[in-house]
Order: C-alpha cells, then sequence, then structure tokens
C-alpha cells in the first residue's frame, strides 16, 4: 500500500461533495455537506487533483476556487494511482466514468474513506465509500 497523503487525512472528496459544499458556505446555510466537515473536524481531508479540476470548472477565477480548497491536501494522480485505476476498471462489471474511476482508484490506493454522492461508487469492491 502508498503511504498515505497526509499523515491524517482520512477522507477523499468527491465532486459531488465540493460542489455542495460550496453552495451551502455561500449560501451561509448548515446542510449535509457542512454537517459532515463539522462533525469530521478533527479529521483532515484531502481532495484528488480530478475533483480539483472538476470543481474549479464552476470558477471563473482559479484563484477563487484554489482559496476554497486550501484547506484539504490535494492528492496528485501518479503512476500508482494509475495502476490501482486499471485494476480496478479490469475488474468491474460495468466501468465507472474516466473521472469518478481515478477518484475511487486514489481512494482505495491511500486507503481513505471516499465522501460524495455519487451511485456508481457503490459499485467499487473494498471502497469505503460515504455518502454523506
Amino acid at each position: 500500500m502508498a503511504p498515505a497523503p497526509n499523515a491524517n487525512a482520512v477522507y477523499l472528496l468527491d465532486t459531488s461533495f465540493l460542489v455542495e459544499y460550496e453552495a451551502e458556505v455561500v449560501a451561509g446555510q448548515h446542510g449535509a455537506a457542512r454537517r459532515f466537515i463539522n462533525s469530521n473536524r478533527s479529521d483532515k481531508g484531502a481532495v484528488s487533483i480530478v475533483s480539483l479540476g472538476e470543481f474549479a470548472e464552476g470558477f471563473e477565477n482559479p484563484h477563487t476556487a484554489e482559496a476554497f480548497l486550501s484547506r484539504f491536501h490535494v492528492i496528485n494522480v501518479s503512476r500508482l494511482v494509475a495502476y490501482r485505476m486499471a485494476t480496478m476498471q479490469g475488474a468491474l462489471p460495468q466501468r465507472l466514468g474516466e473521472n469518478d474511476a481515478w477518484i475511487a482508484a486514489t481512494a482505495l490506493l491511500y486507503g481513505v474513506r471516499l465522501v460524495g454522492r455519487e451511485k456508481a461508487f457503490r459499485r467499487v469492491p473494498g471502497l469505503r465509500y460515504v455518502e454523506f
């Protein structure tokens, strides 16, 4: 197994989570995403570089997206993630979408929980998926 991306990181946030979390923060609401962050305050969260790219699409200024994500460790794609993704996709009866596959493989490789709202992640054996 690969070393943890951050010694304290225990969850990886999917893009679906980030979009909902940002909407709650902007609206000043305390919905499911903010409750998850608050109830896991002592844990460290991480974001896949793939989720960062998807999330940043919603911003005109990349600095705004970067500022919003600054509290989370960003995990880059590596050869180890690529090999884990290839193995995972090959074993699934129905492949995940490419971006979801990279995100799921990252969570699997680092042994962290994946937090989001994507039903497709439920099909991945061994993935610790949390719908918030």
